[in-house]
């Protein structure tokens, strides 16, 4: 299914879905992730139908490295009939996947300057950012451990 008019709101979103119908949510979510790394802050056109090209070669060796051949290239067909076409917007990696990065740096920081140091440089991201996103995974972690569905 072809999205006309695509507005650009839920790319990563509509991505993940797509990609997870094919190759499974965590390859999907690892895919989308290095897509928004690489692609991140700009306007990217998908191609309808070449599998050659800079664009088309360059988000195809993404999801390679992300899930492997087989995957890689149900990922890529999959990405191509959803969006191909169209120029889409692709957010930054540290925008699309805020909760989980922050997820990611409270489970990982332990009070270390030089720590600090290595997530700011993984993420693209300063030293007070890192810091912020620490509380906010602090936050999610802390309520994900009430369980408030009735029984």
């Amino acid at each position: 299914m072809k999205i006309k008019n695509y507005d650009g709101r839920s790319v990563v979103a509509d991505m993940i879905d797509g990609c997870s119908t094919v190759a499974g949510r965590p390859s999907a979510v690892r895919a989308v992730r290095e897509i928004c790394r690489y692609f991140g802050g700009q306007c990217v056109y998908i191609p309808a139908h070449k599998t050659t090209g800079r664009t088309a070669e360059e988000l195809h060796g993404l999801l390679r490295d992300a899930a492997g051949d087989p995957g890689a290239d149900l990922m890529f067909e999959k990405i191509m009939a959803l969006f191909g076409g169209y120029q889409v917007y692709i957010p930054m990696e540290k925008y699309a996947f805020r909760g989980t990065i922050a997820r990611e740096i409270y489970e990982r920081y332990d009070g270390n300057n030089e720590t600090v140091g290595d997530l700011c440089r993984e993420y693209g991201i300063s030293f007070n950012t890192v810091y912020r996103l620490y509380y906010e995974g602090r936050g999610e972690k802390s309520q994900m451990q009430f369980d408030f569905t009735e029984k």
